[in-house]
C-alpha cells in the first residue's frame, strides 16, 4: 500500500469508536465523562467531607476504567495514526517469552517476542475504498494480518491446542526425568574414533 494520509474514523461509519484516538478522548467518550461528572458533582458537594467523597468517586471511577479496559494498557487499546503505514494502529501486546527459532542465534531470539498482537485499522478515502480492521498476529518474525473473524478462529485454535501442548509437556517432563549428561572424556574418544574411521574409509577408496 502506498503511503497515504489516513482520515479520522467517521462516526457515521462505525458504532465502535474507541474511547481515545491519538491520546485524546473521542466526542462520544468526552460526553460520557461529562455526564458522569455532572451526576457525581452534587454528591461530592453535599458530602460532609467533600475531599473524601471525591477520593471515593475517583477510586470507583478508576476501577470501572480498569474493568472496561481489561488487560490492555491505554496505548494498547488506543488507535494512533501511523504516517508511514497510512493506517491507525494500537501498540502491540507481546509475550514476555522470547522467540524460539532454532535457525537464529540466542541473542537474536532474545530481541523478538514469541507472540504479538495489535489492531490495525485502515480508512484511507473510506467512501471509495471502505474501512478495514485487522488483527496483526505475530509469531517470531512472521506476521499474519487477520480479519477479526479470522483472528477469533485463530484464538479458538490456540485455546483448543493448549491442553494438548500441556499434555505433551507433561509427558516430556516424565520421560525427561530419566535424562542424564554424558561423559565428556568418552565423547571425545568417540569423536576421535569416528574421525580415524572416516579417514581410513577415505584412504581405502582413494
Amino acid at each position: 500500500m502506498s503511503k497515504a494520509t489516513a482520515t479520522t474514523p467517521s462516526d457515521a461509519q462505525r458504532d465502535d469508536v474507541p474511547a481515545f484516538v491519538n491520546g485524546q478522548a473521542t466526542p462520544q467518550a468526552a460526553k460520557v465523562f461529562a455526564d458522569i461528572a455532572a451526576a457525581v458533582t452534587p454528591y461530592i458537594q453535599s458530602a460532609a467531607d467533600p475531599q473524601a467523597a471525591y477520593a471515593e468517586v475517583m477510586q470507583i471511577w478508576q476501577g470501572l476504567l480498569d474493568t472496561a479496559a481489561g488487560p490492555l494498557t491505554a496505548a494498547q487499546r488506543t488507535l494512533v495514526l501511523d504516517d508511514g503505514l497510512g493506517a491507525w494502529r494500537t501498540a502491540p501486546v507481546e509475550t514476555e517469552h522470547r522467540d524460539i527459532d532454532d535457525q537464529r542465534l540466542p541473542r537474536e531470539n532474545a530481541e523478538t517476542p514469541f507472540l504479538t498482537a495489535e489492531v490495525v485499522m485502515t480508512d484511507y478515502r473510506s467512501q471509495a475504498y471502505g474501512r478495514q480492521t485487522e488483527v496483526w498476529l505475530g509469531y517470531g518474525l512472521t506476521i499474519g494480518s487477520l480479519t477479526p473473524a479470522k483472528a477469533r478462529e485463530a484464538l479458538d485454535a490456540i485455546k483448543d491446542f493448549v491442553p494438548y501442548l500441556e499434555a505433551v509437556v507433561e509427558l516430556a517432563e516424565e520421560i525427561g526425568a530419566r535424562d542424564f549428561e554424558g561423559d565428556p572424556e568418552i565423547a571425545a574418544a568417540d569423536r576421535e574414533y569416528e574421525e580415524r574411521r572416516s579417514r581410513a574409509i577415505s584412504e581405502a577408496r582413494a
